[in-house]
């Protein structure tokens, strides 16, 4: 983004000049500046979005780990350990639906920065 700033502080120096190829010359840096930033942008989201993807793997396969618990406290018979066993199970699907819209916010994200790109362009 200091490109961008850059880029127009250059083309208001080539205005007050007065040389207009300067002007022209200035806008077009200043288009490929935001362009930049544009993509840059698409590769930041990019990335958080397979953070997002792997954190949800992880809370997956924890509620998979969950699970397995709770079917052996049901085989125990320890009715206490069945309950607090079912109790991790759900707050281990809240956790898993809590990532899935993560992901999905993320996504949208990369979509937004992408528009943004062909915008700029």
């Amino acid at each position: 983004e200091a490109k961008v700033a850059v880029a127009q502080g250059e083309l208001v120096s080539a205005k007050q000049s007065g040389n207009q190829a300067a002007v022209e010359e200035a806008k077009v840096g200043l288009a490929e500046a935001k362009v930049a930033v544009a993509e840059a942008k698409v590769v930041i989201a990019e990335a958080k979005s397979g953070v997002a993807d792997a954190e949800l793997g992880v809370a997956k396969a924890n509620l998979r780990v969950t699970e397995a618990e709770l079917e052996k406290a049901k085989q125990s018979g320890n009715h206490v350990a069945v309950a607090e066993a079912n109790a991790a199970v759900a707050k281990q699907e809240a956790a898993v639906a809590k990532q899935e819209a993560a992901v999905a916010e993320a996504k949208a994200a990369v979509a937004e920065a992408k528009a943004a790109v062909a915008e700029a362009k």
